[in-house]
């Protein structure tokens, strides 16, 4: 019976060892998954700080680039009418595109016929507000315009079989045209074997419309 009660005795410690070992393991699981879980949370927490302050920033860009668009087209909507540039502001139509003002400087007063025609100036003209700059293809059109790069043409449209057929009647106009034709070697293009007395007659009896 003492040997009995001994064995027992031992297995009831060894059970207890055992169950304390188990609790004190638990316990350290539990508070390493406590320490992750909190780990997590600080970095979600952080996380979302960060994504709340982009979110911000970028509608703070958005509302920056937004009035700087804004001011953009106002400064552009009232360039006509400022008094800076010296223009008419009839003489300034609104192209868009690569430029936005196509001024014929003079061309009012040559309406009222108190300036000469000689006298009319064509003037590429684009507006920047802030600090916008000028484009590649922006500076490359002020470039030709500035640099004499220009021809002035004259086309004039006829029907012909219900379609719509464009027939130069200025000599860049031709030459530009003949240029093409050479180019696609598509052999000459209607209207452009006519001689040049032909040509010049058809400008000096050309009336417009």
């Amino acid at each position: 019976m003492i040997a009995l009660a001994i064995v027992m005795t031992v297995v009831l410690v060894a059970i207890v060892i055992a169950a304390s070992l188990l609790v004190r393991s638990a316990r350290a699981d539990a508070t390493a998954a406590q320490q992750r879980a909190d780990q997590a949370r600080d970095e979600l927490r952080t996380a979302l700080e960060k994504h709340q302050r982009a979110l911000a920033e970028r509608g703070k860009a958005a509302a920056r680039s937004s009035r700087s668009t804004f001011d953009g087209h106002v400064a552009e909507n009232a360039f006509p009418y400022a008094a800076d540039h010296g223009y008419h502001p009839k003489d300034i139509v609104h192209v868009g595109g690569n430029i936005d003002f196509l001024v014929f400087d003079g061309l009012f007063e040559v309406r009222q016929g108190t300036r000469k025609p000689e006298d009319l100036t064509i003037v590429l003209a684009d507006v920047k507000y802030g600090s916008s700059a000028l484009t590649r293809e922006q500076r490359a059109v002020l470039a030709a315009m500035n640099d004499g790069r220009t021809r002035g043409e004259y086309w004039k449209a006829r029907e012909d079989n219900g379609h719509l057929v464009y027939q130069p009647r200025t000599q860049p106009a031709l030459l530009w045209a003949e240029k093409i034709v050479k180019d696609s070697r598509r052999g000459p293009a209607d209207g452009l074997e006519k001689t040049s007395a032909t040509r010049e007659g058809a400008l000096d009896t050309e009336t417009p419309g």
